[in-house]
Order: structure tokens, then C-alpha cells, then sequence
């Protein structure tokens, strides 16, 4: 994350324990001030395309695209295994989707996550200062997934769904058949009706549960039939 004069490390920290305790989207707005506008994770001149608020009635066509894939060890779970995507828009903007081996409540699931490549390549970043540490903590590992969570160029949005749901049914298919697939719940709303509405899209048969884990940070899982 690109921090400023505005947002620091100490408070994006402060931001996620906030958030963490229960703090509402309103309560963090009136906590940070205008700060929080600086901090990427929200559209402050809210100019995103008003169809985004109907995003639930909009049916997602996969869309059959070439794309880049490459796999990880985990760096959270030993014997286990990370997915990583890259494709790229007609308009130029290259793209990860990233499927994250992640246990929560006990049940293994592969998180779901995305963001340009500019925002990748941050999370390499801080990761590997992280790394230097020696170990990762709970902390650390909820700082790098908020990495994901800022905002994305939404101008294009449809065709990058179209996309993102033919790349998961693909690796689905090919890689994790009869895995849970989950998505974390953030204040950017719009961001995870669009992962939600991709996945109950993309397959026949899915069922959705929200989860709370021991932190009370909401996730979404799906099950696919």
C-alpha cells in the first residue's frame, strides 16, 4: 500500500483493528475524517457506474480469454497450495486473480481475491518486508489481504467479470474440484457483491453461507455441486 502524509502504516493498523472490533463504515468515517479518503480503499468522488447498484440482477457470461497461471507453496500452510492468474482487459490494464489456501473455522477453503497488477506487485512488496520478520502473524496476514481491497477501474468492470468467472471455473475444474471457495466480507461493498455475484454465476449448482470466525470478520463460502 502507498502510504501518505494522510495515511500511514500506524494508521491503516489502526484502521484494520478498528474494523475488526465492529466498527461500522460510518464509524470508521467519523473516526479517520477526511483521512480516510487518502487511504485508497474508497471512492471519494463516488463515480462509480450506477448499474453497479443492480450488480445482483446482472448475469455474468464467462467470457473464454488465454491468461497466465503459475502455482506457490503456501506461505501460511505447509503441503498446500496458492493459485495465481494474470490476464489482461482490451483496453491494456493487466489483472491478477489470486485463489489463497485459507482455513477458517476449522474448514479449508480457497480464498478468493483480485486486483490490478500494480496492486500485486504492492502485496509482493510487503510481504517480503514481512518476511524479514521471520514469521507472519494474524496481523500481517489480514494487512496483506487489505492490499486487495482498494478500489479497482470499475469503467470496465463488466468484461473483467466476464473474465475473472471463465478463469475460476477453469481452475476450479482443472485444479481444486470439490474445494470450498470462500470471499472475505470488507467495507468495500461494491467490490464483494461483484465477487459474489461471479461465483453463484459461474456454476450450476452453488450454495452460499456467511461465517463469522473467532475475530468476527465475515466471510462468505460456497460450495459448488
Amino acid at each position: 500500500m502507498d502510504y501518505n502524509e494522510r495515511w500511514s502504516r500506524e494508521k491503516h493498523i489502526e484502521y484494520r483493528n478498528l474494523k475488526r472490533f465492529g466498527y461500522s463504515h460510518k464509524q470508521l468515517k467519523e473516526h479517520f475524517g477526511e483521512d480516510i479518503d487518502y487511504s485508497g480503499m474508497y471512492n471519494k468522488n463516488a463515480n462509480i457506474l450506477p448499474w453497479l447498484g443492480f450488480i445482483n440482477e446482472i448475469k455474468i457470461d464467462p467470457l473464454e480469454i488465454p491468461y497466465h497461471r503459475w502455482e506457490a507453496n503456501s506461505l501460511f500452510y505447509k503441503n498446500q497450495t496458492d493459485y495465481f492468474t494474470e490476464f489482461e482487459t482490451d483496453n491494456g490494464v493487466k489483472y491478477i486473480l489470486f485463489l489463497m489456501y485459507y482455513i477458517i473455522n476449522d474448514t479449508p477453503t480457497y480464498n478468493v481475491l483480485f486486483s490490478t497488477k500494480d496492486q500485486f506487485e504492492e502485496y509482493e512488496r510487503e510481504l517480503k518486508k514481512i518476511l524479514l520478520k521471520g514469521s507472519i502473524t494474524d496481523e500481517d496476514r489480514e494487512y496483506l489481504m487489505s492490499i486487495f481491497e482498494k478500489e479497482t477501474n470499475y469503467n470496465d468492470i463488466y468484461n473483467i467479470m466476464r473474465r475473472i468467472s471463465f478463469i475460476v471455473i477453469d481452475i476450479y475444474n482443472k485444479k481444486i474440484k470439490g474445494a470450498m471457495l470462500s470471499i472475505g466480507e470488507t467495507n468495500n461493498k461494491v467490490k464483494i457483491d461483484l465477487y459474489r455475484s461471479i461465483i453463484k454465476d459461474s456454476f450450476r449448482h452453488v450454495k452460499e453461507e456467511e461465517v463469522l470466525d473467532d475475530r468476527q470478520n465475515k466471510y462468505y463460502f460456497y460450495r459448488i455441486e
